[in-house]
């Protein structure tokens, strides 16, 4: 599982979709596949994963908004089967420049944000060179701690979550509600300790990356954060999916004091 935003040096996007919902059918016949051969048959962590994951990109959508960002798409799980573009009306609110999306593998989620438009060959010296503008609507125009805290929006949104429902955990009874609370509150702050992992590009990369800004006044090297995000993305594969059996270990000691 991994919660990946990809708002430090994020790639442009050109979105074609029309409004509306559209289905994107080879990731259906995925789900089929999937659901068939039995690796997706726990519907009710499904349900609680989804909810968790929905709470952390938002964390990132709502702080990006907050300081005047403009964002692409918010997707939750990946390989998306479900789009939908709300209709720009007028008066329309901020959500409906958004796409929502709903992926097949149930393994986090992502928000994207816009950036200027720059072509790949001069991202490098563009990214370097290009001046702080807090009323820029592109990402990388903002300043190193406003990417900062837009990074950690999915870690505090899910950390505030695992805060309210520990608290109803703790004063309901043993029933319905509490099987209900229970989970989201490891959940939340489960997705909270991965996504702090110093690893881009988790969330706990990005911040690092911002801190680094603020504390020497100068952007990492895109080239330096290409390479970080190979080897992250290797450490993530590994941890998440080869030695799962090292992350499981490492979220039950952590957890297991709490729950």
């Amino acid at each position: 599982m991994k919660a990946y935003n990809n708002n430090y040096y994020p790639t442009p996007v050109e979105d074609e979709q029309p409004e509306g919902f559209t289905l994107n059918w080879p990731p259906l016949a995925l789900l089929a596949l999937l659901m068939l051969t039995g690796y997706i048959k726990d519907w009710t962590f499904i349900a609680f994963l989804t909810i968790v994951v929905i709470i952390h990109e938002l964390g990132h959508v709502v702080m990006g908004t907050r300081f005047g960002c403009r964002i692409k798409e918010m997707q939750v799980f990946f390989f998306a089967f479900l789009s939908y573009k709300p209709h720009e009306g007028a008066g329309g609110g901020w959500w409906r420049k958004i796409k929502w999306s709903l992926g097949v593998l149930p393994w986090g989620g992502f928000t994207i944000f816009d950036t200027f438009p720059v072509a790949d060959e001069d991202a490098e010296n563009e990214n370097q060179t290009r001046p702080i503008d807090p009323a820029s609507p592109y990402l990388n125009d903002k300043p190193a701690w406003q990417r900062l805290l837009i990074s950690a929006g999915g870690v505090l949104f899910n950390l505030a979550t695992f805060l309210v429902f520990y608290f109803l955990v703790l004063v309901i009874p043993a029933d319905t509600w509490y099987t209900f609370c229970r989970p989201i509150a490891f959940l939340s702050m489960m997705l909270a300790l991965l996504n702090l992992l110093p690893i881009y590009p988790l969330d706990g990369g990005a911040i690092l990356f911002a801190l680094y800004e603020i504390l020497t006044g100068h952007r990492p090297a895109p080239g330096f954060v290409k390479v970080c995000g190979i080897i992250g993305g290797v450490i993530v594969v590994l941890l998440f999916w080869v030695f799962p059996q090292v992350l499981s270990g490492f979220v039950q000691n952590v957890l297991g004091t709490i729950f």
